[in-house]
């Protein structure tokens, strides 16, 4: 696999259907404007932990309607990015991970 490739499925061939998957499996998150082509890429396991602390539904179609683009977002307009799911390395500032305990929460309910 190398770099900038999208890698939606998990080890078995199942897509990645949520945040939480994504997490799970180690994947990033490339976010693309859909007005400017401005490229973000955020690790998964921060991302999950923000939607987690926030409520917010865990799946990736809807996700995008939480993120906004910063360039676009100066000069007045609002856009939604698209998402895919990658290994590629994370760019940037990420939002906060999460402590070791609820991390290892996540992976205890999975690992059955």
């Amino acid at each position: 696999m190398t770099i900038g490739q999208v890698d939606d499925r998990d080890h078995i061939g199942r897509a990645l259907r949520t945040i939480e998957q994504c997490a799970l499996h180690r994947r990033s998150l490339r976010l693309t404007c859909q007005r400017c082509r401005l490229v973000r890429v955020l690790d998964a396991i921060p991302v999950w932990w923000l939607f987690q602390q926030r409520g917010w539904p865990h799946d990736l179609s809807g996700a995008a309607r939480r993120f906004a683009c910063s360039a676009c977002r100066e000069t007045g307009h609002r856009s939604e990015p698209t998402i895919e799911v990658g290994r590629d390395r994370p760019e940037g500032p990420q939002p906060p991970y999460p402590d070791e305990r609820e991390w290892k929460r996540l992976v205890s309910r999975y690992r059955s």
